[in-house]
Order: structure tokens, then C-alpha cells, then sequence
């Protein structure tokens, strides 16, 4: 466990789990004790996952978007997720590969 807030013996402590997609494409997923009240945009900023980064990337709680991190409040037990955004679309991806394997739709004439 990660202690990423200054506490002492009368703060309340939760811990959370963040978890985001490394340089490799690999799942990273840390385990943290913070301070009741912290948002997830605390959050973000104090672990300096992505020191480069400036702006917020997008968050999620379980898969559930959070809309607005600078006011989200984590809760004992929550999984703060960060979204990358994305290089490709999906459809852009599913329609090239369809082209280039047209299997089952196109009949090909000699």
C-alpha cells in the first residue's frame, strides 16, 4: 500500500485501486491508502502516474464515467480508472479488416 497523503491518528483513511494502460499496452494497476474527501483529480495529480501530462485524462469508477473528477469524492473500495484516449476509431478498425478479409460476404467471380 502507497501512502499518498499526510495523515495523523484522527484522519480517516480509505484506500482505493488506480488502474490505467502502461507505454507497453500492458494493465498496471496500484493499490493506494488516501484521506477521506480526496477527489479523483487529487488523486490523479498526487500519483504522478503520467507526470507529462498536464489535463486530466478521462476517469471512471468501474467503468461508470465520472462527468466531473475535480468534485468526485472517492469512496472507501473505489477503482479510479484512466481512460487514454483512443488512436483509432473502432469503426475505422472493424472496416479495414472486413476489407481486407471479405470472408462470407463477397463472391468472388473467376
Amino acid at each position: 500500500m502507497t501512502h499518498l497523503m499526510e495523515q495523523s491518528e484522527d484522519t480517516p483513511v480509505i484506500q482505493v485501486t488506480l488502474a490505467w494502460v502502461n507505454q507497453e499496452g500492458k494493465p498496471e494497476v496500484r493499490a493506494l491508502q488516501v484521506v477521506a474527501g480526496t477527489t479523483a483529480a487529487a488523486l490523479f495529480r498526487q500519483c504522478n502516474v503520467f507526470p507529462e501530462n498536464k489535463t486530466l485524462p478521462a476517469m471512471g469508477i468501474f467503468s461508470h464515467k465520472i462527468t466531473d473528477p475535480e468534485h468526485y469524492v472517492m469512496r472507501n473500495g473505489d477503482r479510479l480508472e484512466l481512460y487514454q484516449p483512443l488512436i483509432l476509431s473502432p469503426m475505422a478498425v472493424r472496416r479495414a479488416r472486413a476489407r481486407a478479409y471479405p470472408v462470407g460476404r463477397l463472391k468472388l467471380r473467376p
